[in-house]
């Protein structure tokens, strides 16, 4: 009895490595359904018959060929094997399930039959004939490594077509997989060589290897060089990843006190993914109940079910915490372990990941709706730490996600008005402070035992202590905090006495328990206190957070010494300032961001000045700047001393701070008259720290504050603005230590020569990582003890890290190897496509001078108008508009009429895309002739989210560019504002701020025509607009941000409000005070207009607005009558807001006798409305705010002390 034929065998044991793969057993069990070549036809045929199947497979002939070779390979199969069918059904069930998935789409159909015809065109003619052989054995062994082939093509295509990517999903991944194929077809040319008679088995044989080491190698080698470019890419955009953080609070959490939140049921309703109604839950609290510890919980049983992406807000990075660099974080949390997540981010475009908010979003949301991705926990904690405009573009770009199904959000935060009005009405809420009273006491009994544990008490004094800590759980009131802190300054008190003198009388709340530590601190010696003081204020005001050895040195920091000092002994922070500081990460900060509201509040005894912690540190940096440590003679060996001895712990910090400081203290005194002595540090500075070898550009006094600060010595501004120039410059990020000698010339200061020269030195000092050199030769313990354990820095100035460090040379290796340009030509096969640019404008500058004048029309073949009908000219114009096919449109849109009535629907479309190539094209052919259609060109540009694309237009109003819709633009500049400030992408709003910020881009002339600048413009009140123009600087384009149709825009909306008064701060910061008779005019233009907001007209009255202008000392406007107050305007209206805008009015001391035309506010319909809007009369809130009218007038000068009786008087006679 002859033994089982090899072959079937080997047959049999390709196709269960093919089901293994797979991993999918009800997928191998559809494929074996399909057992003949005549069901794959008939698959082909009801695809076809589908709508507009004959654009999805019109390449369907291209698989002929294929399928004919896999039919003689059946053959062959069967008649020299005689296989078992479920061995013939595996090689048609796969191409019947492949031609159905990829159908509905034309790419993916393209992608399939590209692919197959690869395999087709590799499989060998003549498998049929058995003759080539003279051994039968030998071909059937050629025959499995063919079967072995098409199943790994198989596995590929059915595993990655399996899954119904979209369709940016699929161009990024797509690539590999078609190279993995590539690998395959290669294989298969090898293996038809092997059909040869004297081909040997053992040649075979080592076929069989090859084979499958030559997938594993490729796999190997693309996920290798993935994961670099992935790495790469990471480095370069540096999201803010949270697992240290997540790692620091879970280690000091007590795993007791969140177990109520861990069997809570809306919090496991919200884990359960099978749940739809619980996809957004809301952690809420009072400040210190311990959220954050609270969420750290929570991502930890998140992580335990399923993916999980988290971010914990802290007020530490306040400034540069912002919906992008969270979103960003997310997306990178995402790709981390996704291979689709990584291949699409590579494949991204790396200017608007760094950039564009809403590219970033999408990214994310494209990426959590894949399938394959499954149920996402998203948790995000310290919402209300963010700067609220902030905080709410991010909601509302979270809300976006609320489309991808597997996504559930949990959020933690204070219950702020602006939080709660987005999140009230469809998350699910957890109060944690009414919860968590027993985690409190379980948290305040653990550090009791280890209090007692660690301490040195005898029996009794212990049991007195636990005594009288038993009543701090209850006090707490829900705040972790609170019981924190009082446990905190218990255990640092020395003996039972000043024990019992603390928790004798427990504090009454959190803010007395702050009082308390300063109270503490004031009672210390002077020089305790002062350096106390200097600490916490520091910490309070600096930009950013200082590092332990940072303010170790500034401390020392002496102004009658030359010499720079050196810390010999480190600070104990928390026994200065007490348990309200700590260090994390070598950053010194406050425990939570409560202390600085309290240390920092005037209402507090003993608080801190912050304008004066600004300047005390500020001076402390200029005085360190001004040490013998930077003078650009100091020898190389005295150099190296000073590092080793930690002379320059405080340099990085300094050298990139100072100018902010410095700038806070001249908007606080103008000209520095408040602080002499920093004036004079400041020549020191110019004098000590010009650079003789400077070569950079003329400066230009482009910075306002500095600008205007000493008019009697203008090498200061001239010194500062030129450091600053410098800063800005472009190519900063090409800057490196290494290439120092070409840069460095380019600072007016050698702050960059000295700083190169540390970098090089520190360099030259830290011995190879694994082989220290000998004591005392070997300097690194010294240099860990001054700069902290991350020693190797990265070469790159700008980069933050180069501050920070890394622990290793290999890490800052693989940092410093990613820094590139990001501004990429778009042409792929220019070197620019790889090197790319340090800015936008040289990216443009180059696509212009090189690639779009070589694409002009001129060198191809002209079109004629008899070439094609008008019909299909304006369906070409459209169809090459969509493709973006600008070359083609640059030699078509010149057959249209110079109107280009009929190019407006395409410039719309390329607007809609924001495309600045297609526009820039089609614009120059468009005249608008209505409102309208300009109207709907800026409402497509701001959906665009375009900042490139805005930043042309905003260009084209300063004159940069010259187009047909210039005097369009100006007419409707304030529409353009409202836009602007209605946007939910950051970068455009960004653009737009800049843009009206910036005093050198001015418009080509004024926003109101000069038939409208002959009228009156405040409603039959007194002034023209040439007279309100006097008010404001550059009125045209600034004082739009106070007109009526930008209220209008961020109508009922809290952060688009907060947006608008973020804006008139910064313009404040531009300008200078405004006059308030402009003040007034904007209050009055609030009134009239249909955003009657209390908030914006409490900031104005804030800024200076005078409440009765034009009336009464407000001041005028011309020399005429005087007109209508805010007041008289907002009683005219009929509206609940109108009535409540009065009220409001009244109660901040709005005079209800100014009246107009023999008409006072009290005869106005919505004077006689407040009742049933508010119930309470006009009359009755007349009377109640007397008393705030008689205050306003008596510090606005216009009432005197003796004057308020008989004014009284008068007034109750006029309600009379």
């Amino acid at each position: 009895m002859s033994g089982p034929d090899p072959s079937q065998q080997a047959f049999e044991a390709a196709k269960n490595t093919f089901r293994q793969s797979l991993k999918d057993e009800n997928l191998f069990k559809e494929l074996l359904a399909t057992t003949s070549v005549e069901q794959v036809y008939k698959a082909a045929e009801d695809a076809q018959a589908k709508p507009y199947a004959d654009r999805r497979l019109r390449h369907m002939a291209k698989i002929r060929g294929f399928i004919d070779k896999l039919n003689d390979y059946a053959s062959a199969v069967d008649t020299f094997v005689q296989a078992k069918p479920d061995i013939l059904a595996l090689i048609w069930g796969p191409i019947r399930l492949l031609l159905v998935w990829t159908s509905n789409v034309a790419k993916f159909a393209d992608a399939v039959n590209d692919a197959m015809k690869a395999i087709g065109d590799a499989l060998p003619h003549a498998l049929k004939l058995a003759a080539l052989f003279g051994d039968n054995d030998k071909f059937k062994a050629v025959l499995v490594l063919f079967y072995k082939d098409i199943l790994d093509f198989y596995v590929i295509a059915l595993k990655f077509f399996n899954l119904s990517r979209p369709r940016l999903v699929f161009e990024s991944v797509w690539p590999k997989q078609r190279a993995k194929i590539d690998v395959v077809v290669g294989n298969i040319e090898r293996h038809t060589s092997l059909m040869r008679s004297e081909v040997t088995m053992q040649r075979i044989s080592e076929e069989h290897e090859f084979r499958a080491k030559s997938l594993a190698h490729f796999d190997k080698e693309t996920d290798f060089q993935e994961l670099q470019r992935f790495q790469t890419l990471k480095t370069r955009v540096s999201p803010r990843i949270y697992d240290d953080r997540l790692e620091w609070l879970l280690d000091r959490s007590a795993k007791a006190s969140a177990q109520w939140l861990v069997t809570d049921n809306m919090f496991q309703g919200w884990l359960d993914v099978s749940n739809p109604a619980m996809r957004l839950l809301w952690l809420q609290g009072i400040p210190g109940a311990g959220k954050t510890f609270l969420s750290a919980v929570a991502v930890d049983e998140a992580k335990k079910r399923h993916r999980t992406l988290f971010v914990f807000v802290s007020h530490i990075h306040q400034s540069s915490t912002t919906t992008k660099s969270i979103l960003q974080s997310l997306l990178f949390q995402l790709a981390f372990d996704l291979e689709d997540a990584q291949s699409v981010l590579v494949e991204s475009n790396e200017r608007e990941l760094l950039g564009n908010t809403q590219y970033v979003r999408d990214l994310l949301k494209t990426l959590l709706s894949t399938p394959g991705v499954g149920p996402t926990y998203i948790i995000l904690d310290g919402l209300d730490e963010m700067e609220a405009v902030e905080r709410g573009i991010l909601l509302n770009q979270l809300a976006d996600l609320e489309s991808c199904p597997e996504v559930r959000t949990l959020i933690s935060s204070r219950p702020e008005d602006d939080i709660a009005n987005i999140l009230d009405a469809k998350a699910s809420k957890i109060r944690v402070d009414k919860r968590n009273s027993d985690s409190i006491r379980s948290y305040v009994n653990q550090r009791t035992q280890d209090w007692m544990r660690t301490a040195d008490f005898d029996q009794e004094i212990r049991k007195q202590v636990e005594h009288l800590l038993e009543p701090v759980a209850e006090h707490a009131n829900g705040m972790f905090l609170y019981a924190r802190i009082v446990l905190d300054n218990a255990e640092t008190c020395n003996g039972l006495e000043e024990i019992e003198r603390e928790l004798r009388v427990l504090p009454v709340d959190l803010d007395d328990a702050y009082h308390r530590i300063l109270s503490r601190i004031g009672q210390s010696s002077s020089s305790l206190r002062r350096k106390a003081n200097m600490i916490l204020g520091w910490i309070g005001s600096s930009p950013l957070p200082m590092k332990r050895h940072e303010i170790e040195q500034a401390l020392l920091v002496d102004s009658s010494s030359n010499a720079a000092p050196a810390v010999i002994a480190n600070v104990n922070f928390v026994r200065i300032c007490g348990p309200i500081v700590e260090v994390v990460d070598e950053n010194l900060q406050f425990v939570h961001f409560t202390v600085k509201e309290y240390i920092f509040s005037p209402e507090v005894s003993g608080f801190i000045d912050q304008a004066y912690a600004s300047y005390s540190l500020a001076k402390t940096l200029l005085i360190y700047l001004c040490s013998e440590a930077f003078d650009k003679d100091l020898p190389d060996q005295k150099l190296q001393e000073n590092i080793v001895a930690g002379i320059y712990r405080l340099h990085w910090f300094a050298t990139s701070q100072w100018i902010i400081l410095v700038r806070r203290c001249v908007e606080k005194s103008k000209d520095l008259s408040a602080y002499p002595d920093l004036l004079e540090l400041l020549t020191r500075l110019v004098r000590e720290l010009r650079n003789s070898s400077f070569s950079g550009q003329e400066v230009d006094l482009n910075d306002r504050v500095f600008r205007a600060m000493t008019p009697n010595r203008p090498e200061i501004p001239q010194f500062v603005c030129g450091i600053l120039q410098f800063r800005q410059d472009d190519k900063q990020s090409d800057w490196n230590y290494t290439n120092s000698d070409t840069w460095v010339d380019l600072d007016p200061s050698v702050m960059s020569f000295t700083l190169a020269r540390i970098y090089k030195h520190l360099e030259a000092l830290l011995c190879e990582e694994r082989r220290h050199r000998t004591p005392p030769n070997c300097p690194c313990t010294a240099l860990c003890r001054h700069y902290g354990a991350s020693l190797f820095k990265c070469s790159y100035p700008s980069c933050s890290l180069s501050r920070s460090g890394f622990p290793t040379r290999a890490a800052r290796k693989a940092h410093v190897d990613s820094h590139a340009r990001p501004w990429k030509c778009p042409d792929r096969s220019c070197l620019y496509a790889t090197i790319g640019f340090s800015s936008w404008r040289d990216q443009r500058k180059h696509w212009e001078e090189l690639h779009q004048s070589a694409s002009q029309p001129g060198g191809l073949v002209s079109l004629t108008q008899d070439c094609f009908s008008r019909d299909d000219l304006k369906i070409l114009l459209f169809e090459l508009t969509k493709a973006g096919d600008v070359d083609g449109l640059r030699r078509i849109v010149p057959y249209f009429e110079w109107d280009g009535w009929e190019v407006k629907p395409a410039l719309l479309l390329a607007t809609r895309m924001g495309s600045l190539p297609l526009v820039e094209v089609l614009d120059q052919f468009v005249r608008y002739s209505s409102d309208r259609e300009s109207a709907d060109l800026f409402s497509a540009l701001f959906k665009s989210e375009s900042a490139a694309l805005l930043c042309w237009l905003l260009d084209n109003l300063c004159g940069s560019h010259q187009t047909s819709t210039d005097l369009n633009v100006v007419h409707h500049y304030k529409s353009l504002a409202a836009l602007a400030f209605s946007t939910s992408s950051p970068e455009m709003f960004a653009e737009w701020e800049a843009f009206l910020l910036d005093p050198a881009r001015r418009l080509k002339s004024r926003s109101a025509p000069s038939w409208l600048r002959s009228r009156v413009v405040l409603d039959r009140e007194p002034a023209n607009f040439d007279e309100i123009e006097a008010l404001i600087p550059h009125f045209g384009k600034l004082s739009v941000v106070f007109s009526k149709t930008v209220f209008g825009a961020v109508r009922k909306d809290a952060m688009l409000e907060a947006r608008l008064i973020q804006t008139w701060h910064r313009l404040i910061d531009v300008v200078g005070s405004l006059d308030p008779r402009f003040l007034g005019w904007s209050l009055n233009m609030l009134a009239r207009s249909s955003n009657r907001s209390i908030t914006l007209a409490k900031e104005l009255l804030r800024l200076g607005a005078p409440i009765d202008f034009p009336r009464g000392q407000a001041g005028v406007i011309g020399q005429r009558y005087r007109g209508r107050t805010a007041l008289h305007h907002s009683s005219r209206a009929t509206s609940e807001q109108a009535a409540r805008f009065s009220r409001f009015l009244l109660e901040e001391g709005a005079d209800p006798k100014y009246g107009w035309c023999d008409v006072k506010p009290a005869e106005e319909k919505g004077a006689a409305l407040m009742q049933k809007w508010l119930g309470e009369s006009w009359e009755e809130v007349v009377a109640r705010t007397k008393e705030a009218r008689q205050t306003r007038k008596r510090e606005s000068g216009e009432l005197g002390d003796g004057m308020a009786a008989s004014a009284s008087e008068k007034e109750a006679k006029v309600l009379q």
